[in-house]
């Protein structure tokens, strides 16, 4: 009684579920290096002005990579009315979480241990 139920139900399905063909397609995610979000207005000069340094392929490419620079050349491309280092930690964590570019500036006053 259950399975003539159940015929009844799904009775067009019955003859095609031999014939059918099954597609396979891969669980591929393609990332892109392009934030979804856009870019901060506040960090929109900064990151043209980098754009115009390095070259547009540094922020189409996948991440990974890794400025670096005094903070005497942040300072002529990037200018801030705060003259250290830590003006630029905005600027450096958003690169880092949403590009995947590591900025690293360093000044005089900085000392690099050695390893």
């Amino acid at each position: 009684m259950f399975r003539e139920y159940l015929n009844r139900i799904l009775g067009s399905e019955r003859g095609l579920g031999s014939n059918r063909q099954v597609y396979a397609t891969p669980d591929v995610i393609e990332k892109s290096s392009i934030p979804s979000k856009p870019i901060p207005s506040k960090y929109e000069k900064d990151i043209e002005a980098l754009k115009e340094k390095y070259g547009k392929e540094l922020f189409s490419s996948t991440g990974l990579c890794i400025i670096s620079m005094t903070l005497q050349e942040a300072l002529t491309i990037m200018p801030r009315e705060r003259r250290r280092i830590d003006a630029y930690r905005g600027l450096v964590s958003y690169l880092e979480k949403n590009w995947g570019i590591e900025l690293k500036i360093t000044s005089q006053k900085t000392k690099e241990k050695e390893k």
